[in-house]
């Protein structure tokens, strides 16, 4: 028996964008497809909230920035404090901790001194940096910077794997 018309338009399917950008969640690194303009969605994995907003900065920014959208920091910018973005491109002067889960990008003449946590990171000639750099997958940067919180590994009995056993291949790190 066909559907009537009134049911199947219960789930329509929205128009696909014309310009889409590929994310990943930062808090369950999932991947998928969202809209170039998009300026905040849930994840379709674990529903958390995420927001894509994109920022330049031109003056002087003290305290926490948190964005999965490109930040955009200018020759006159001055960012201290914590930075958690989806993708920094600085060409001014950085200082604390920062979270990148893509690219990190400096520019020539820009200054960088703290810690850096990216997935990629790229110096071009003319920049200074004077800061720990930890290149790595979203999660590993994530949960040791401390923005993150995981589950703990669910331990099921002691069967020995590889001579030893699951307590003592998952013991905690720290």
């Amino acid at each position: 028996m066909p559907l009537r018309p009134a049911l199947a338009a219960f789930h329509p399917k929205g128009p696909k964008p014309k310009t889409v950008r590929s994310v990943s969640c930062p808090h369950c690194s999932y991947a998928f497809d969202i809209s170039q303009k998009a300026m905040s969605i849930r994840c379709p994995q674990c529903t958390r909230p995420l927001a894509f907003e994109d920022l330049h900065l031109d003056s002087k920014i003290q305290g926490d920035v948190s964005t999965m959208g490109t930040v955009h920091l200018g020759g006159q910018g001055e960012m201290v404090g914590r930075l958690i973005c989806g993708e920094l491109n600085s060409a001014g002067r950085v200082d604390g901790k920062i979270v990148v889960y893509g690219r990190a990008e400096l520019q020539a003449d820009s200054l960088a001194t703290g810690q850096l946590n990216a997935r990629s990171f790229v110096a071009h000639y003319g920049s200074s940096v004077r800061m720990s750099v930890k290149i790595g997958p979203k999660s590993l940067a994530a949960t040791t910077m401390g923005t993150v919180t995981t589950r703990p590994v669910q331990r099921t009995g002691r069967r020995i794997v590889g001579g030893m056993t699951n307590a003592e291949r998952f013991r905690p790190v720290g």
